[in-house]
């Protein structure tokens, strides 16, 4: 089976479409809700133990659609080592989210792993050529952190930290290299559009992460309860299927086709459906200002993906030819021609 063909990493920087953009909308509500999922599973099992079993059984679930799909699963050492260093990256970005979060507080946490599509947008220049880093959508993606900002302020500047405040910045630290880690992924997904089929690269990613959290949770946490009860099992079977195989592979086929910038972009829409999930599920507090927050993200949004023309555009090396006064060039013989007219 032909691995994608025709694709490129040179896509070109077009808005998403209708059908992008209801996708990666689509991804981020379910994404939201792994947020809810994850907090209902830790009821019975510790977080590494639970991640491991998390990813082994999306390790299974794509590697039978693989076998069905007949898509490529063996690869030359070339692209072994593409997987094995997203294998990785998938495998710390996964991880340093728990850790960090352990040490500083939830709405801190969430604000710092927003910063994903802003990583995305400053490393696309330089990697990813089409994927020219604007004005416009720097103003979109200041707005919508600024939203993100808002939307968590209450915990975000709230003194419940489980530790000290020297544990919170090294929280910080952690949580923000995972959304840096996460990026550095994408703009590598982006690379080999037409070489790894997105399900083959999501289930090598997971093939590499699940043996070391269950390695890394049966050093730490040996000695804590692993219970499979009903809510446990209804938490991985969304956690596996839902949102990390369905999940996962279409967020890179996306990115694969798409401006890998404008389709993170999106990704500021997932804390907005978790906190919208938990005041729905969880009886989780929402007021005027999460909505105030909401509505700065989904302008900013907006204003990364509108169809106007940018205001300055960086990385370029030209400037827009509407922009620009032009002289009329004259020939000898249509400047003598204009110069008997006027006399």
């Amino acid at each position: 089976m032909s691995e994608s063909s025709g694709l490129s990493p040179h896509t070109h920087d077009q808005p998403l479409g209708p059908s992008a953009i209801a996708l990666t909308a689509l991804l981020s509500a379910i994404w939201g809700g792994a947020f809810v999922a994850i907090k209902v599973g830790m009821f019975d099992m510790p977080p590494l133990g639970a991640a491991a079993l998390r990813f082994g059984v999306t390790a299974a679930v794509l590697s039978v659609m693989a076998w069905y799909q007949q898509v490529q699963l063996r690869f030359g050492w070339n692209e072994l080592k593409i997987l094995l260093v997203l294998g990785l990256l998938f495998c710390y970005g996964n991880m340093a989210v728990y850790l960090g979060t352990a040490l500083t507080t939830s709405g801190r946490s969430a604000v710092f792993f927003s910063a994903q599509p802003i990583a995305i947008a400053l490393l696309a220049p330089f990697f990813l050529p089409g994927d020219r880093l604007t004005a416009r959508k720097l103003y979109g993606l200041g707005i919508a952190f600024g939203g993100i900002i808002v939307l968590f302020s209450a915990k975000l500047f709230s003194n419940q930290l489980d530790g000290g405040p020297s544990d919170a910045v090294i929280g910080d630290a952690i949580v923000l290299s995972s959304a840096v880690t996460i990026g550095i992924s994408g703009i590598i997904t982006k690379r080999v559009a037409g070489r790894i089929h997105p399900i083959s690269l999501v289930c090598w990613q997971t093939w590499i992460t699940w043996p070391i959290l269950a390695v890394l949770a049966w050093i730490f946490e040996a000695d804590q309860p692993f219970l499979i009860s009903t809510r446990v099992i209804a938490s991985i079977a969304y956690l596996s299927v839902i949102s990390a195989a369905f999940g996962f592979v279409a967020y890179a086929w996306l990115i694969q086709r798409n401006s890998a910038t404008r389709v993170a972009s999106l990704t500021f829409l997932t804390p907005v459906f978790a906190v919208f999930l938990g005041w729905l599920l969880l009886d989780e507090h929402m007021g005027m200002v999460q909505l105030l927050g909401v509505a700065g993200v989904c302008f900013g949004i907006y204003v990364v993906n509108s169809t106007a023309p940018p205001v300055l555009g960086l990385y370029d090396k030209k400037k827009p030819n509407d922009l620009r006064k032009r002289r009329p060039r004259w020939s000898g013989s249509q400047a003598s021609n204009l110069a008997v007219m006027r006399g």
